[in-house]
Parts: C-alpha cells; sequence; structure tokens
C-alpha cells in the first residue's frame, strides 16, 4: 500500500452491498447496527492489495476511497 495512505469507506457512497466484505473480509466489516460497510484492518499483505484494487473499482457506489494519513 502507498506509504501515508489509507483507504476507507464513505457511509454516505456505501450502497450496502456488502461485495467489500465479501472479497476481503480481512479488511472490510459491517458497522454495527447498520447495513454499511468500514474498514477495521489497514494492513494488508501484499498478495491482497490487489484485491482491495478490484473491490475499489468494482464499488457500485464508488465508496471505497484513499485518503491521506
Amino acid at each position: 500500500m502507498a506509504q501515508g495512505r489509507e483507504f476507507y469507506v464513505d457511509p454516505d457512497l456505501c450502497t450496502e452491498c456488502g461485495d467489500c466484505i465479501k472479497v476481503l473480509p480481512q479488511a472490510f466489516r459491517t458497522v454495527e447496527d447498520e447495513q454499511v460497510a468500514e474498514v477495521y484492518n489497514f494492513e494488508l499483505t501484499e498478495t491482497l492489495l490487489p484485491k482491495l484494487q478490484e473491490i475499489m473499482t468494482d464499488c457500485p457506489g464508488h465508496a471505497i476511497l484513499w485518503k491521506d494519513k
């Protein structure tokens, strides 16, 4: 992952589809008492980064974004 950057889910854009949780349960989970996803683990191995990029691209709400730390 690019140093100094983290990924996050914008809850206003999240469509509650759950695809990110299905593809990368190592990084995403459902927010308690809601249906939107959230990031709970930013430390992904190099082998999981292509999956992260894939789900960022395929997210129907384009809700998974990069932010500077």
